[in-house]
């Protein structure tokens, strides 16, 4: 059986898309990948000069790619809303949106600037306030979200009265149930917005090694890099999986893309099983209405 590869993506010519994380890592190679087929992309992230360099090394890279860079914090739900306004008076439709950036095995229990787990802040309520402020621009061109999801969604079982972390924080556990809280958003988002033609999916993009390991301990940092070095792989096949779930043509409201061999380290992309709380749809529902009453972004989609 052929493995699907980011060659075997249509163009994109024309289109417009937003990474976040952008700069580095999995995010740098999804923007690259997109340039090569024809996409306009923006890549944002916290820092300019890591902005600006990421720009360098892309144009290089894809010498006839059309390339920006925004300044965004998802820690910040202001800095969110002033990204969004000023794409929002630019006013040009967005046909992408890649929710790619995220935090990972943060030793001690850290908040955001809104008083968020930083895992639950940065990886879930920032890209649910990012998507919901620009989805005027998603539905001017019928446009996509992929929510970048993880292997540890898997793991743990989700509290809506505790997605702080405020009774228990194991960094593992509090990433593995930011990036659950992405899968049941993702679906969410997806059955809500159908109607406006706006699609929604969740990806696990496999196994790799990047920058997300830095937070965690010593210990703990050289063990899952010495486990990711045996059943990952390179950056930009990570990257293709969500390539894949960015072009895939048939989404049934239950999508959640992964790859399909080797416990879903690695392998062509297409349909995985879903953690198993997010097939609730009561689940789906609470959480939903406890991210707009956390972040003060209510999604409208008339």
């Amino acid at each position: 059986m052929a493995i699907w590869t980011a060659k075997d993506m249509p163009r994109q010519d024309g289109k417009r898309v937003l990474v976040t994380g952008g700069p580095s890592g999995i995010g740098f190679q999804v923007a690259r990948r997109m340039a090569e087929k024809g996409a306009r992309v923006m890549i944002a992230g916290r820092d300019a000069a890591k902005g600006e360099q990421a720009l360098k090394e892309l144009r290089r890279m894809v010498p006839n790619g059309d390339f920006s860079f925004g300044a965004v914090d998802l820690a910040s739900l202001a800095s969110i809303e002033i990204f969004a306004r000023d794409l929002l008076n630019d006013g040009e439709p967005l046909d992408m949106l890649f929710n790619v950036a995220g935090v990972m095995l943060i030793p001690q229990r850290q908040l955001t600037a809104d008083g968020f787990e930083m895992h639950m802040g940065t990886n879930f309520l920032g890209p649910f306030a990012l998507s919901g402020r620009l989805l005027p621009l998603l539905s001017q061109s019928k446009g996509r979200v992929i929510t970048v999801s993880a292997r540890a969604a898997q793991w743990y079982k989700l509290d809506t009265d505790d997605l702080q972390s405020e009774r228990s924080y194991r960094p593992m556990r509090a990433y593995g149930l930011s990036k659950l809280a992405d899968v049941l958003f993702a679906l969410e988002l997806n059955r809500r917005a159908a109607g406006a033609g706006i699609a929604s999916l969740a990806v696990d993009p496999g196994t790799a090694n990047t920058a997300l390991q830095r937070h965690a301990p010593g210990a703990m940092q050289v063990l899952s890099q010495g486990l990711i070095n045996v059943i990952g792989y390179p950056l930009d096949r990570v990257a293709d999986t969500i390539a894949y779930a960015a072009t895939v043509p048939d989404i049934r409201p239950d999508t959640y893309i992964g790859p399909t061999t080797m416990i879903q380290s690695c392998g062509s992309p297409g349909p995985i099983a879903l953690p198993k709380q997010a097939a609730d749809a009561t689940l789906r529902e609470t959480l939903w209405q406890r991210a707009e009453a956390l972040t003060g972004v209510s999604y409208r989609l008339h």
